[in-house]
């Protein structure tokens, strides 16, 4: 445990993103001041809550390059502060997307450099080329971001992604020493005890499976799209979809015609997304098949294992180092397989309860805040000590 009154120092700087969206900084930093880890300093440039990096895409390239040049002098005026009201070396906490201010903070001789610990669940090439497929990833501005994020994460002192598989994705694509990796559970606030909802062979028309996320490749929401059309006929499994992205309008041609799947598009404040979730009987993941979905666990799968409830997703996925498979029905990541697993655990109700009764337990033995704690506990009285 943490001692009652603690004397280490953790800046937290750069332009970081919160709310809903983007989540697991914020809350990292309120378990570090809960747990009483560390005096948290902050000198960082919060970008408004509900700041989403997709949507900056849609609005032009004038607008966009106006958010990119405000991100940078946010990044830049926080290094400042950061420089000149710190001690040489400090231990400092950058979030997501921190590229910008580890790459200017680069340019600083080492010996007055900040120690940085970056939060790199995502990375800003991943996102752009390979996650959502917004570009050429041979093309010339592909390869500048390429070179620029590699430079800023090999400043890093440590570099904290979410699966081990994503620790080594980082290793091979940007270079970045693998001694300075670490793969923690992502950090979620305080989650409610939901007690499942009832469902019995009487009553079955009261199935719910719920999906929330961002529509874009990574998601597979063309698949989920196609498996409920495929459903469709199924009038007792309900659906409710939350979420839009770029891939929206791909996605609403299979779901114009299902009378049984509600989708709300607007994104939801945190107490909605919690009040459907504790009314779903069955939570999908992401069916994203190779690269980047194989290497994660998302969040959502986080709060369905707290909640208690029922999972299906693809059947490869990354966990934190020396986490095991999370209690959930998987399959591959097609429409026939998905609409197929939906069946099968629609109509099997101990399998349901078996894996309603293992996701709580799994969450608390494995990636729950308390262990969090332990890893950043670990990680902080290792990086201040002389």
């Amino acid at each position: 445990m943490p001692a009652k009154h603690c004397k280490r120092q953790l800046f937290v700087a750069g332009a970081g993103l919160r709310g809903t969206g983007y989540p697991n900084a914020w809350n990292t930093i309120e378990l570090i001041r809960q747990q009483n880890l560390a005096e948290v300093i902050d000198y960082s440039q919060w970008l408004p809550e509900g700041t989403q990096l997709w949507k900056i895409t849609e609005k032009g390239n004038t607008r966009a390059g106006l958010f990119l040049a405000g991100l940078f002098f946010r990044n830049a005026f926080s290094l400042l502060r950061l420089v000149f009201r710190s001690p040489a070396r400090s231990l400092t906490y950058v979030p997501y997307p921190g590229i910008i201010f580890l790459w200017l903070s680069s340019w600083i001789p080492e010996r007055w450099r900040p120690l940085c610990i970056c939060d790199a669940y995502i990375t800003l090439w991943d996102t752009i080329y390979q996650d959502r497929n917004l570009g050429h990833k041979e093309s010339t501005l592909s390869r500048a971001l390429l070179c620029i994020e590699a430079r800023a994460l090999r400043t890093a002192h440590r570099i904290v992604t979410d699966t081990c598989s994503n620790a080594a994705h980082i290793t091979d694509l940007f270079k970045a020493p693998s001694t300075r990796l670490l793969a923690f559970p992502l950090a979620i606030p305080t989650p409610p005890t939901h007690s499942s909802k009832p469902s019995n062979p009487s009553d079955t028309k009261h199935l719910k499976v719920l999906f929330i996320g961002t529509f874009v490749p990574l998601q597979g929401t063309t698949v989920i799209a196609e498996a409920i059309h495929a459903l469709r006929n199924k009038t007792h499994i309900g659906f409710t979809i939350i979420g839009n992205g770029q891939d929206a309008e791909a996605t609403s041609k299979w779901l114009e015609k299902c009378p049984s799947a509600t989708w709300i598009r607007d994104w939801q404040p945190e107490e909605v997304l919690e009040h459907h979730m504790a009314t779903a009987d069955i939570c999908l993941g992401i069916f994203g098949g190779d690269g980047k979905a194989s290497r994660v666990l998302p969040f959502k799968l986080y709060m369905a294992l707290a909640g208690g409830k029922a999972i299906i997703t693809q059947d490869t996925y990354g966990t934190p180092c020396g986490t095991p498979a999370i209690p959930a029905l998987t399959c591959t990541p097609t429409p026939e397989a998905l609409a197929e697993a939906i069946v099968n655990l629609s109509e099997d109700e101990p399998l349901r309860h078996e894996l309603q009764s293992k996701a709580r337990a799994y969450y608390e033995a494995h990636l729950s805040n308390p262990r969090l704690a332990e890893h950043w506990q670990t990680l902080l009285t290792r990086s201040s000590a002389p």
